[in-house]
């Protein structure tokens, strides 16, 4: 009996001392150079009505559009001429996903980059492996997401 109690408690062992939710989340997504790929509908369709030149805005800015994810919770990321920091909470099994900008320096006066630190700030719910992102977030009433992919330092 002592021998099946003992089993039975190191089977348990592993699922109750195993990583928390948000550990999981912080391998794949910390230390790493999110660069925006793009801005999507809800049925994954590229927004191309509300940003036409997207892509040649991404081009001229290869530097931008950036976010990178820090162990202790934190973030900083640049649009085109702005930058910004705060913090952000993930839970690996519900993909519950926030962020919250604490500081901005810079302006910018595209659409694209006003929408991408607005996106940022409504963000809810993420997806991720290790070299692909999806951030939801709301857009007014709408329900849209970004793909990010991770750019090589």
């Amino acid at each position: 009996m002592r021998t099946r109690i003992l089993l039975f408690l190191l089977v348990l062992l592993p699922v109750l001392g195993g990583c928390n939710d948000s550990e999981d989340v912080k391998q794949l997504i910390v230390d790493k150079n999110w660069r925006l790929g793009n801005f999507y509908y809800k049925n994954q369709n590229p927004i191309l009505d509300r940003y036409p030149n997207a892509n040649e805005i991404f081009e001229a800015n290869p530097n931008g559009f950036i976010i990178i994810f820090n162990e202790n919770n934190t973030f900083s990321g640049k649009a085109i001429n702005s930058s910004f920091s705060g913090n952000w909470t993930g839970n690996g099994k519900t993909n519950d996903f926030s962020m919250v900008i604490t500081s901005t320096t810079g302006s910018d006066n595209t659409q694209t980059a006003l929408d991408f630190i607005k996106a940022i700030k409504g963000a809810y719910s993420y997806k991720a492996d290790e070299n692909m992102l999806t951030i939801y977030y709301r857009y007014g009433i709408r329900d849209e997401s970004m793909s990010f992919y991770v750019k090589k330092k």
